[in-house]
């Protein structure tokens, strides 16, 4: 069957997104600029593809993972849309203005400066390291030039997720054969991938880049084409990525950014420090137990980031709004009457928001995006905390409440990540160490009396937690050294 003719110019998709041009197209579809007509100013990117009826259960399934993905170098998929009479399914995601890695390297004359090369390659690292740690690991599998995209302000984002797919380990081989040529690795030319796919692909992006945009797959030519100022663990490295069998590749990424980011530094802070480069962060806030001022954590923490700079939202998340309505209440004089927002000292509060206004928010550009969890008795709202870039959980050191932290802790084991970070409000500084030693947790900090949580002014007070953030400004600038 024939590929349809593309959209005209005001068609409109699923009675909300209105397509304005053709971004771009290609063997797998076409890429629409869309207008939406719910938020007036707002852009998205509508991928448009063609399914076979036996594909549609497929990728109805991967959409559906792929709006659950919550990242800051991934763009945000806000909608799916299921085949209409033609077979076509639309995609609809965060627009991402910007000129890809293949643009930037014309622009660089073939010649990027080795600082922007090791960032761009530890932010991919992180975001392949948060694809591949999903359940089961989500392959990107096509990591190329134009599948990168690298904002004015220094950002990197992954775009294109046409054919990302979940790993399915007791399946002999993918559904189809996919990848670019030149970056795809060999296996996936049997129709077979894994997260050492990503891999491949990374290393062949890298070569890609020291090589002047010459070469992508390692031959005596390509070794020759170097250039001479790599630092000297990168040569080895990208050798190894590109290795044909598997099994002599790098176990993760994880191995292949500890050995970009060489110098001794925290590993864990550089990665929070990364995190806070570009796009929006995520700092969710969670109580352990009703009353422990989780709430009073998050506003203070968001009013702190927006004084720090960049737009922040505080959501209020997965429970009927109580608490910010008589914010609301209290700061403009009236109820909210049905409004979805309202700001408070360049905070944009949203009350009672379920998940799907959450996929608006993340589309909406902030830099900070505080989640108030309250209790989270719902799984899926747990899933944002896992997702979060600082995830905090508000409990109590006191005698009559320290076993609930405790009790907590032991339930989430298996699920525990050591980025958690523990939060007591008033705690003394023996209290802490205790519990640091119960926990058998170093991320324990004690939260002073913050007796106006709409002031912004406690960055000491969050030093400890957001600190990571705080950084922000000087990291972005470091990025766009590179376009100069």
């Amino acid at each position: 069957m024939p590929y349809p003719p593309q959209l005209e110019r005001g068609a409109v998709i699923g009675e909300r997104y209105r397509v304005e041009r053709v971004l771009g197209s290609g063997g797998m579809g076409r890429v629409y600029l869309a207008s939406d007509a719910k938020l007036p100013g707002k852009w998205w990117a509508v991928k448009e593809t063609m399914a076979d009826t036996a594909d549609y259960e497929r990728i109805e399934n991967e959409a559906r993972m792929l709006t659950r993905l919550r990242h800051r170098s991934l763009p945000q998929v806000a909608d799916f849309f299921a085949p209409d009479a033609e077979g076509r399914v639309f995609l609809v995601m965060e627009y991402i203005e910007g000129s890809n890695l293949g643009e930037y390297m014309a622009h660089t004359e073939g010649r990027p400066s080795i600082p922007f090369v090791l960032e761009l390659a530890l932010r991919i690292c992180e975001v392949l390291e948060y694809l591949h740690g999903q359940s089961p690991p989500i392959v990107f599998r096509d990591l190329k030039p134009g599948n990168v995209m690298i904002g004015g302000d220094g950002t990197v984002r992954l775009i294109d997720f046409g054919i990302a797919r979940s790993a399915a380990p007791e399946k002999n081989a993918d559904t189809v054969k996919l990848g670019t040529i030149g970056f795809a690795a060999p296996e996936q030319y049997e129709g077979r991938s894994d997260p050492s796919s990503d891999q491949y692909a990374l290393g062949a992006l890298l070569l890609y880049l020291c090589t002047g945009g010459a070469f992508s797959e390692w031959t005596p030519d390509a070794q020759r084409a170097l250039r001479p100022d790599m630092p000297p663990t990168l040569v080895p490295a990208i050798r190894r990525m590109l290795s044909y069998r598997r099994e002599e590749r790098f176990e993760s990424v994880a191995e292949v950014k500890r050995l970009i980011r060489p110098d001794g530094t925290d590993e864990e802070h550089a990665a929070s420090a990364g995190s806070s480069g570009g796009g929006t962060t995520t700092v969710a806030v969670l109580g352990n137990y009703p009353g422990c001022g989780s709430t009073h954590t998050a506003i203070a923490a968001a009013h702190t980031l927006a004084r720090e700079g960049g737009r922040t939202a505080l959501v209020e998340l997965g429970r009927a709004s109580g608490t910010f309505e008589r914010i609301a209440m209290e700061w403009e004089g009236e109820p909210l009457k049905g409004k979805r927002t309202f700001s408070i000292r360049d905070v944009d509060y949203w009350p009672a928001a379920d998940r799907e206004r959450l996929g608006d928010i993340f589309g909406r550009g902030y830099r900070h995006i505080v989640l108030d969890l309250g209790t989270c008795g719902n799984a899926r709202d747990f899933e944002e905390f896992l997702r979060a870039d600082i995830p905090l959980i508000v409990g109590s050191a006191s005698e009559w409440r320290s076993g609930d932290l405790i009790a907590f802790a032991h339930r989430e084991s298996l699920r525990a990540r050591p980025k958690w970070i523990y939060a007591l409000p008033f705690a003394a500084d023996n209290a802490v160490k205790d519990m640091r030693r119960r926990l058998g947790h170093k991320k324990v900090y004690a939260l002073p009396a913050l007796p106006d949580p709409f002031g912004g002014n406690a960055r000491e007070a969050f030093e400890p937690i957001l600190g990571a953030l705080y950084g922000r400004q000087a990291r972005r600038s470091f990025m766009k050294l590179g376009f100069r």
